[in-house]
């Protein structure tokens, strides 16, 4: 009670913190009615307040002023930010640069207004203004990076014969003259280089006495490898690569360059027979550590996988798949990574030889029919078992009563398995979890294919079980989500959708899950707060990747910037976006009462063709539709 008295307190204290505000911004004007920080500091609590319409004649009355005080101008720039007008904050400063020419934090401030807006010409001119009144470096390669852009937005053609040669002779007049400072200035340079698939001399950059302002010990051999790799000098990103797996035998990234490379090689001058032998030594590397690293096993497996597509005949080279897949099991079969780790090479397995193998890899476990495990690990290995069985396909050949009993045996396990669970946080998933996930499965499989729905009532509650049991589960969440979804439950499906505290990205990468559903069940309370949530996330994602932006312009990050801009037009172009903004239209049709209200929603959303803000030739599908973790054999 006293917590949410606290809470109820503060909520009110927030409210009443602009009218506070705005009464001491009157009083200061009482004294000093010229006072142009006042005035917009009133304007602002005005806003607050939910005055725009005022707070807007205020700021018109400043901004005619021309101010050129720092905290005025900022304070400007905080109301148009909140207005959604950043055209307005390069206007102002436009102004006070014009009234002050020569004053470098105006200018400043006036590059990342054109930043807000990607006025990257306007960027380009403001730079080299700050660059000549200030010869700095960073002000120099914001107009680099402002050409650089403006190539990001032309035509491939144009960018590559107009916009990108200029800004390669702009670095290339500093590193001529030796003015090259920072590390993110010779990456810029790289940056521009490969963009116009100058690897060649992106490769003498990294190699040359520019190569040495990299600092990074991780940034300079990959990015050499990358360019060997681009350049197709197989030989020489090899070696290379040999060399980076000799220092981190576990990074994936090496192994999948390294195999494209020697495959290259295999068609000239090489053998898989070489190949082989540093796998081999690699191996025995890894073998002689006190902690084995999951790399070099899954190396062989990716090499055979290579090899069959190819056409090869991988086996009289690397052996048995099956000996390379219980090498592996043996090994790591009781990490909940095993699976997952294996999922891609089980196709590779003839379909004769499945049930060998299964039975080979229950065999390993040590469990007789009947037995519990007895242990964590031994746990572990059998739900390995399980799930490979299943994504193999033995599940599928299955009566419907012999699903149900694999099902229940599944229970039984994930009954034992609360003994091992003694030391768990909430905060984190239970080991014996993928029991009750696996026998939800099984349940479904047997509704879908019975038509029963007792069947699917149980999957669910053997899921609500789980989740009492594991309440940081977000497995169990996703499937009980789609069940009750499913079942046309939506206010258990909205339930358990707020016990995921989906935010952030994942209202995009997630959100369909549940938006797309939930309308359809009635729920047209719950359902304005999902679009309201979902759609307020969207148009605040501009106003984020403009600091995002600006920050990166601040301190360098070149590399970022083009990523933070694609980022930006992904949401923007979001389909989930689209969508849910008509939807959330349709919806304030349908809770319009008469017909005078509806005419007054619609000219509301003043829906016109000519202003159509959706780019619909560039929507983006953003959902994440591999979510659900899934044992099934297609997936």
């Amino acid at each position: 009670m006293a917590a949410k008295t606290h809470v109820d307190s503060s909520v009110g204290e927030r409210r009443l913190r602009p009218i506070y505000a705005l009464q001491e911004a009157d009083k200061v004007l009482k004294k000093q009615p010229n006072f142009q920080c006042a005035k917009v500091l009133k304007a602002l609590a005005l806003l607050r307040l939910g005055k725009e319409d005022e707070c807007i004649q205020l700021l018109d009355v400043v901004r005619a002023e021309v101010p050129c005080d720092d905290s005025t101008l900022q304070a400007m720039t905080i109301c148009y930010r909140e207005i959604h007008n950043p055209e307005r904050i390069c206007e102002i400063y436009e102004a006070a640069t014009k009234k002050e020419p020569n004053n470098e934090e105006l200018l400043t401030h006036l590059f990342m207004s054109y930043v807000r807006v990607a006025d990257y010409k306007k960027q380009q001119q403001t730079a080299m203004a700050l660059y000549k009144l200030k010869p700095k470096n960073p002000y120099y390669f914001w107009a680099v990076m402002s050409v650089v852009m403006q190539a990001y937005k032309a035509d491939d053609k144009l960018a590559k014969t107009v916009v990108l040669p200029l800004a390669e002779r702009m670095v290339k007049k500093f590193v001529n003259e030796g003015k090259i400072e920072a590390e993110q200035e010779v990456q810029l340079y790289l940056m521009i280089l490969e963009m116009q698939g100058k690897f060649e001399e992106a490769l003498q950059v990294v190699e040359g006495p520019l190569g040495e302002k990299l600092v990074s010990y991780v940034f300079v051999p990959l990015k050499r490898a990358s360019l060997l790799m681009k350049l197709e000098r197989w030989q020489d990103s090899n070696i290379l690569f040999k060399l980076l797996l000799r220092e981190d035998l576990d990074r994936w990234s090496y192994y999948v360059d390294y195999f494209t490379s020697a495959l290259a090689l295999m068609d000239s001058d090489s053998s898989v027979e070489m190949c082989k032998d540093f796998l081999s030594l690699v191996l025995s590397e890894n073998e002689a550590l006190s902690r084995k690293l999951r790399g070099p096993y899954l190396a062989y497996l990716e090499l055979y996988r290579r090899l069959h597509e190819r056409g090869d005949k991988p086996e009289q080279v690397l052996g048995d798949i099956m000996e390379l897949l219980m090498r592996y099991i043996d090994n790591f079969g009781d990490k909940p990574c095993c699976v997952s780790d294996l999922k891609i090479f089980l196709p590779l397995i003839p379909s004769n030889r499945t049930k060998d193998f299964i039975h080979r890899v229950n065999e390993s476990i040590g469990l007789k029919e009947g037995e519990l495990p007895t242990s964590v690990k031994q746990m572990q290995q059998h739900i390995s078992s399980v799930q490979l069985s299943r994504c193999v396909g033995c599940h599928m050949d299955l009566s419907v009563s012999d699903k149900l009993a694999l099902a229940s045996s599944l229970l039984q396990f994930y009954d034992h398995g609360h003994t091992f669970n003694r030391d768990t946080l909430h905060t984190e998933f239970a080991c014996n979890d993928p029991y009750a996930l696996l026998a939800a499965h099984i349940l479904y499989d047997v509704w879908v294919e019975t038509g029963t729905s007792q069947h699917i009532y149980d999957a669910i509650l053997v899921l609500e079980y789980a989740l009492t049991i594991s309440p940081s589960n977000f497995h169990v969440k996703l499937l009980l989500l789609r069940f009750y979804s499913i079942l046309g439950a939506g206010g258990a499906a909205h339930r358990t959708y707020e016990l995921l505290d989906v935010k952030h990205m994942q209202l995009d990468s997630l959100g369909y899950y549940h938006c797309n559903n939930i309308f359809v069940t009635g729920q047209f309370t719950a359902t304005s707060a999902l679009y309201e949530a979902t759609l307020k996330f969207f148009t605040a994602n501009y106003k984020d990747s403009v600091d995002h932006l600006t920050f990166s312009y601040k301190f360098g990050s070149f590399l970022k910037i083009e990523e933070f801009v694609e980022f930006r037009e992904r949401l923007n172009n979001s389909l989930h976006y689209a969508l849910v903004t008509v939807e959330r239209m349709l919806l304030e049709l349908l809770a319009s009462k008469n017909f005078s209200e509806t005419v007054k929603y619609i000219e509301g959303m003043d829906i016109t063709p000519d202003r159509d803000t959706i780019d619909w030739d560039n929507l983006q599908d953003n959902r994440d539709l591999q979510v659900i973790v899934s044992w099934d054999p297609h997936l």
